[in-house]
């Protein structure tokens, strides 16, 4: 099981009985400092997430361990597993354990705030630590994100192909939506009418799609989605991902999304 570079050094002061206690500060996060963001990708994480009084950190490598550690001194650490996909919910969840406690982590497809900083990330996560010897699990909750080559790994809304601007405000008309699943290597979403699915690889900097399998319903206005699929299905492609954004192909069939 892979280990991780220290994510950050506690110091901790001790006083004596009678002193009254040190603040413990917030632990970084990849929001406040860039050479963060970079420094764990090059260790090896796929997603990193922080929480506030208490204050927490969370890396994941997903062919590697998962990694808890409080401001307090607290860390776990346990093997990387397979999320589960919520069948009524858009959340993944990932459970595991060792001998020296259980780590159960809950990341919602949802817009987060950071409670000091302000910041917005893109998910929400909540996090059930069993230490070893505990009856009761502890919760913790707070914000994280995809990094790497892992910002791929969520659900993305088509704005534009080439020059040709979609109509996201035309409420009578669904958007074509594009939904990257890293570790099951599966692309799926919505065409704009008939739901979609395949395979794909991630090769650098180009996604390779598979055959996509749709369903047969029947809509108006069935242009774009034939377009849609049409740019994607077994199609190597370049991508890139700018300010949030997410571009698949090149020229006048270059596909844009937003996350």
């Amino acid at each position: 099981m892979k280990t991780f570079a220290p994510i950050l050094i506690l110091t901790l002061f001790l006083f004596a009985c009678s002193s009254p206690k040190k603040a413990i500060s917030p632990l970084p996060s990849i929001e406040d400092n860039p050479a963060i963001k970079e420094g764990r990708i090059k260790d090896g994480v796929d997603f990193s997430a922080t929480g506030n009084e208490p204050f927490w950190s969370l890396a994941i490598d997903f062919k590697g361990s998962m990694h808890y550690i409080t401001a307090e001194g607290y860390e776990l650490t346990v093997p990387a597993v397979k999320g589960e996909k919520a069948m009524d919910a858009n959340v993944t969840r990932y459970h595991s354990e060792t001998e020296k406690g259980a780590l159960t982590v809950q990341v919602f497809n949802q817009t987060c705030t950071n409670t000091m900083s302000g910041k917005i990330s893109n998910f929400k996560v909540q996090i059930e630590v069993k230490k070893r010897g505990d009856s009761v699990s502890e919760t913790v909750t707070g914000c994280g994100e995809y990094i790497g080559l892992y910002e791929l790994n969520n659900s993305w809304t088509l704005q534009s192909i080439g020059s040709k601007q979609i109509d996201t405000t035309n409420k009578a008309v669904k958007i074509p939506t594009l939904e990257l699943r890293l570790n099951e290597d599966r692309v799926m979403g919505v065409g704009g009418c008939n739901r979609y699915s395949g395979s794909f690889k991630l090769e650098q900097d180009k996604l390779t799609f598979g055959n996509l399998m749709s369903t047969k319903m029947a809509c108006p206005n069935m242009g774009l989605e034939s377009q849609f699929l049409s740019l994607l299905n077994a199609k190597t492609l370049p991508y890139k991902i700018e300010n949030g954004m997410l571009y698949i192909g090149e020229g006048d069939n270059l596909l844009t999304f937003k996350r």
